[in-house]
């Protein structure tokens, strides 16, 4: 009996299935749908939520590192700003600021509770100096190519005859060009035409537009322009770019010339110069030997015209006096007086002396452009300078002083130069530590107005760090007020 009723429900079990099937798989599929959508929807919640945590991570990134770039960019610009300071404050003779890594070495900007931020301010090295100079480079002691003559121009290294007229045809106002140049006509005929400046360069950067100036020529062996000797550009030609691998870093022109560079019409205390040729101009009458004194007025009574006041320099003259009888008279300016009437007299009323060469400063190759100068008096005259105290490099006087070159050629020579700078480049980077960010700047400054400022201002933190940044800075002092 048992046995019949266990068949039974197994028979009405397996009826069950065939005879209700539809019923029973479409509950079983609801089931399943439910089931699915149910994942799904969790799977979508997680993706939201993984998302938003994405999100709130990359912002939370993406804040902090542009915090870290603000503040990177306001220590670099602090160091601007000490830079200016000091230029403001360079005495006349002193060179401390070419390269000091007290003044200009990993100085402590600011610690704002996570990282401590500092800045570095360097320069290029040159001949003189280690492979970087922890100073400013004076755009003085390189030759302003806005105010270089032809011939001052033919007689930079590595630039041909062509290349000079090109440059020269680029600046000067006309539309005729020289035998080797090239005028408008030509520009017109490149693929992309432009319009020569005709007038000065602003940046020195625009002689990349100027026919016959390839980066190569520009830049030198520094492709990267970051002022430091890389080892791809110290390897012969077995990398870009190509290089001497002599172990030195070629700047290339960029090492040599400038278009930004000017001497004020001061003296070294940075009062007006006394004008000679000008009646009513004040000549400390007080400080100028009697004899100078006499001379000076000849000159001006007699109006006899004199292009620089080096023409002083052991000179005579017969002039008429206050009678009308004609005198002679001797200047009474020899070597112990050349130094007194360079800084306190002039001959011109402009304000600003375009173009003077540093003769403290600039390399012997800058010094050779210059007239009068060949290879062995320029590389004698820095030679000499090493050897001289700040105070007897106040005025070009000292290169007379010391027999560098005889009477006739100071006297042409003192027109094309001074000891004095008042625009300077230089770059800096701002870096945080132990975060390691960091930004960094090329700047230009000019120090020669009422107030310091930036005349040029380039964000070159895409070249990558141009050295190392040590983790211990030893530099703690704190920038000036």
């Amino acid at each position: 009996m048992k046995t019949e009723k266990l068949e039974t429900r197994f028979w009405n079990c397996c009826c069950a299935r065939e005879t209700s099937s539809p019923q029973l798989v479409c509950y079983r599929r609801r089931n399943a749908f439910a089931l699915i959508a149910v994942l799904v929807v969790i799977m979508l919640a997680s993706m939201v939520v993984m998302s938003l945590l994405f999100r709130m991570r990359a912002e939370d990134i993406a804040s902090a590192a542009g915090a870290g770039a603000e503040q990177a960019s306001a220590a670099a610009m602090s160091g601007i700003q000490e830079a200016m300071q000091i230029a403001a404050r360079i005495e006349p003779g002193s060179l401390e600021w070419r390269n000091s890594p007290e003044l200009f070495k990993e100085h402590f900007f600011h610690d704002d509770g996570v990282d401590k931020w500092y800045f570095t301010i360097f320069s290029a090295g040159d001949p003189e100096s280690e492979s970087v100079r922890y100073g400013l480079t004076d755009e003085a002691s390189k030759l302003d190519l806005n105010e270089a003559s032809e011939a001052m121009l033919s007689r930079v290294p590595g630039l041909k005859l062509s290349q000079a007229q090109a440059l020269w045809d680029f600046l000067d106002v006309d539309n005729t060009p020289r035998p080797e140049g090239a005028e408008q006509e030509y520009y017109d005929t490149l693929a992309t035409p432009y319009t020569v400046r005709n007038g000065p360069l602003a940046t020195f950067d625009e002689l990349l537009l100027v026919r016959g100036f390839p980066k190569a020529l520009v830049y030198g062996e520094d492709a990267n322009g970051n002022g430091m000797l890389d080892a791809n550009e110290d390897d012969g030609p077995a990398q870009f770019p190509p290089d001497n691998a002599d172990g030195k870093l070629d700047m290339g022109l960029r090492g040599l010339l400038t278009v930004s560079a000017y001497d004020r019409n001061v003296d070294n205390d940075r009062a007006p110069r006394g004008n000679i040729l000008d009646p009513a101009a004040r000549l400390y009458t007080n400080e100028v030997p009697e004899v100078v004194m006499n001379y000076i007025t000849a000159l001006r009574s007699n109006k006899v015209a004199v292009m620089h006041v080096a023409e002083l320099l052991g000179a005579t003259g017969k002039f008429k006096d206050a009678n009308g009888k004609e005198v002679e008279l001797a200047s009474g300016v020899g070597k112990d007086e050349l130094p007194m009437v360079l800084d306190r007299f002039t001959t011109t009323t402009n304000a600003k002396l375009p173009g003077l060469v540093n003769v403290n400063t600039a390399s012997a190759v800058v010094l050779q452009t210059l007239p009068g100068i060949e290879e062995g008096v320029a590389e004698a005259i820095v030679a000499a300078r090493r050897g001289l105290p700040a105070e007897k490099l106040k005025t070009p006087a000292w290169i007379f002083q010391e027999d560098l070159v005889p009477p006739e050629v100071f006297k042409t020579l003192a027109q094309f130069i001074t000891t004095r700078s008042w625009q300077y480049s230089f770059t800096v980077i701002g870096f945080g530590l132990p975060a390691g960010r960091y930004r960094v700047f090329e700047a230009t400054i000019d120090a020669g107005g009422e107030k310091p400022r930036v005349t040029y201002l380039r964000d070159v933190t895409r070249r990558g760090l141009p050295f190392r940044i040590t983790s211990d800075p030893v530099g703690n002092k704190q920038p000036n007020a």
